[in-house]
């Protein structure tokens, strides 16, 4: 019998959601979808539709969910990423990779070893029915599963096996704006791991209704069946079967940048995987975060009106962040912007960021944080290991186009590069707003998740051009839990025609970025920056 988490509650909620959708839907003839974001999408986090890409257009797909509320720490953190490209308006080709690497969240035989999820593969998708109301398609994968674990007796050997899908997805759109699924399927993995019972051929079965509220809202909901085979692993390692729920929103900051929020008790992303529930039981929700980006010079930047204002040097000064407050400022689209500094105490951070539109950049970040002695392991867990940290930064609001201040929202997730155990979430809203062309305050509320601390911060910053391209910055953060206020002062210089500036700063916080901005110890830590921009325009 196939058992349903939160089975009292998801029939009704999913019920509820397609009536409410329909009645809002039929009262309505509008037909958006003008981009390939304000279509009703070919895939929808875990679940295919019978969609494509229209032709020649090139999707870029990067996201992360993980549980909250269990486990230990942070909890457990899937990370991935992928690309569709269709070579026709019918026929599109796309890979996609997964990796999820921690101790399991509950145990399995009383056990919570390391476990190392990673799944990548390729896939072909043809829709070989196309009509105003019905579109069918096809799509096969091939993948490879890497999956480590002392549970399967395969932390040492026999973790690496081939496995594939086949779906034949059907769409029907019943109103404009309102498209349902219908989507079979079957995905294949070995029978057992070390004469241990595993997932074996599953068929499937899912249903979805996809609803566009308007061309950059939309929101989508789906059930995915397990009908052969097994889902899920419990906690006594036995092979079972769970339904598979997904129910989240779209919306497009852009034409070309949409971000997706949602829940699901699914661990799997790739066409083959999509099936899986995460383990054990099937019963702990993920809460997911996607960005989707279609570059393409044929779409426009902004759904702002244009034309746009000029950016001036001082406005360029503004894109990048203090020394622990962050900037509400976007790089401008096609810039390469590489950083550096160096510290006392042991620390430095080697990076960068690259505007990939208008209102959306994306970052990576190297940093060994200060190290005095004064801080316990317990905000810095590993005081002798560098951390990595990746994501980006969405632009919501743009005082210089017409809202009355800036806004944007930053999201980095990262480990340590040692010992690969000690995850970190930095979520901000960082805000600006420019009372002339000199002097500008800065507000960044944000919130940081890291072993069994959550930390909140108000950040609260002001950047005054003394004289042409040389900024006076001074930065302070309340922060909760009783902990010590974080504060930096400094100076930077801006040179507008190299595209170079360099700081130096004086901070009690133990580094610049995410985590470190957060943290503070008793000694006074000095820092140099410098940072290098290119513009890469003419590749996009």
């Amino acid at each position: 019998m196939v058992k349903c988490p939160l089975s009292n509650r998801l029939p009704s909620f999913f019920l509820g959601t397609y009536l409410a959708v329909a009645a809002l839907t039929l009262s309505s003839s509008l037909l958006f979808a003008q981009t390939p974001l304000e279509s009703l999408g070919p895939r929808q986090v875990n679940f295919e539709t019978g969609q494509t890409l229209p032709a020649r257009t090139l999707m870029l797909k990067a996201g992360t969910h993980q549980t909250i509320g269990s486990g230990s720490g942070t909890g457990s953190q899937l990370y991935y990423w992928g690309l569709d490209y269709a070579v026709t308006d019918d026929f599109q080709l796309g890979f996609s990779s997964q990796v999820i690497e921690d101790t399991l969240e509950k145990p399995i035989l009383n056990l919570r070893p390391p476990t190392r999820f990673y799944d990548f593969g390729v896939n072909a998708k043809y829709r070989f029915v196309n009509t105003p109301r019905l579109q069918v398609a096809a799509q096969v994968s091939l993948e490879m599963l890497q999956f480590r674990t002392a549970t399967f007796g395969t932390d040492g050997s026999n973790a690496d096996n081939l496995i594939g899908s086949f779906h034949t997805p059907l769409t029907y759109r019943i109103a404009p704006r309102l498209q349902l699924h219908l989507t079979p399927g079957v995905s294949i993995f070995p029978d057992q791991l070390n004469g241990i019972a595993y997932y074996g051929t599953v068929a499937s079965l899912g249903t979805g209704v996809t609803w566009a509220a308007s061309e950059r809202f939309q929101v989508f909901t789906q059930l995915n069946a397990p009908l052969s085979g097994g889902n899920t692993i419990n906690s006594n390692r036995e092979i079972t079967k769970e339904l598979v729920y997904t129910a989240g929103a779209r919306y497009a900051f852009t034409p070309k940048v949409a971000l997706e929020a949602y829940v699901t008790n699914g661990v799997g992303v790739t066409p083959a995987s999509s099936i899986l529930t995460f383990y054990p039981n099937g019963d702990e929700p993920l809460w997911g975060l996607r960005v989707l980006y279609t570059p393409g010079k044929n779409l426009n930047s902004t759904y702002r009106p244009t034309p746009l204002a000029v950016t001036t040097p001082r406005m360029m000064q503004l894109q990048q962040d203090g020394f622990t407050v962050g900037t509400a400022g976007i790089l401008e689209p096609g810039t390469l912007r590489l950083l550096s500094s160096v510290g006392t105490s042991g620390n430095f951070a080697i990076g960068g960021a690259i505007a990939l539109d208008r209102d959306f950049q994306v970052e990576g970040i190297i940093e060994d944080y200060s190290n005095d002695g004064s801080i316990t392991t317990s905000d810095d867990p590993t005081p002798n290991s560098a951390r990595w940290m990746g994501g980006g930064r969405i632009r919501v609001m743009d005082q210089n186009n017409g809202n009355p201040f800036s806004l944007s929202l930053r999201v980095l997730g990262g480990r340590d590069t040692v010992e690969r155990d000690y995850g970190v979430l930095y979520v901000a809203a960082p805000a600006s707003y420019d009372i002339d062309n000199q002097l500008t305050f800065q507000a960044e509320p944000k919130f940081l998740a890291f072993g069994s601390n959550r930390i909140g911060g108000l950040g609260l910053g002001a950047n005054f051009e003394f004289l042409d391209g040389l900024q006076l910055m001074g930065e302070v953060t309340p922060i909760s839990d009783g902990r010590p206020l974080v504060w930096a002062v400094g100076a930077r210089y801006y040179l507008d025609g190299a595209g170079m500036s360099v700081d130096f700063s004086a901070t009690n916080s133990i580094g610049r970025y995410g985590l470190g901005t957060m943290i503070a110890q008793n000694d006074t830590r000095f820092s140099i920056g410098l940072t290098k921009s290119f513009n890469l325009r003419k590749f996009w």
